[in-house]
């Protein structure tokens, strides 16, 4: 699914009540509207753990990251989680207090054993 050059997001599902919404490029307000529709479709769709993985997300603004703190308010508690390797980003998350609302992970492959434990 690609709505912007600069943007990519493509939905996974890597094993049995788990999703992945994979994101690429550039979050931000060209792109927020996109990735919220996304993001919202995810959370939806009755997987028991949402993983947004960030990893390769280039950059970020401040509606790309009032998207993402609408999406994980709207999951239910412990069914959302973030990957996101980047130390500048995970401060910006602990600014706002994302780190609060739901766990970042550096790794989709940390985020994917901490999933597989909580629905196993």
């Amino acid at each position: 699914m690609q709505s912007d050059p600069a943007f990519r997001a493509e939905i996974l599902i890597p094993e049995k009540r788990v999703l992945v919404l994979a994101v690429e490029g550039t979050l931000d307000i060209s792109t927020a509207a996109h990735f919220k529709e996304l993001l919202f479709q995810s959370i939806g769709q009755g997987a028991r753990q949402v993983i947004v993985d960030l990893t390769k997300m280039s950059s970020l603004d401040s509606t790309g990251l009032g998207v993402l703190v609408s999406g994980v308010k709207r999951a239910a508690k412990g069914s959302c989680c973030l990957v996101c390797p980047d130390e500048a980003v995970t401060a910006i998350f602990a600014m706002v207090g994302i780190d609060r609302l739901v766990t970042v992970f550096a790794s989709r492959r940390a985020a994917l054993a901490s999933a597989a434990a909580a629905t196993g």
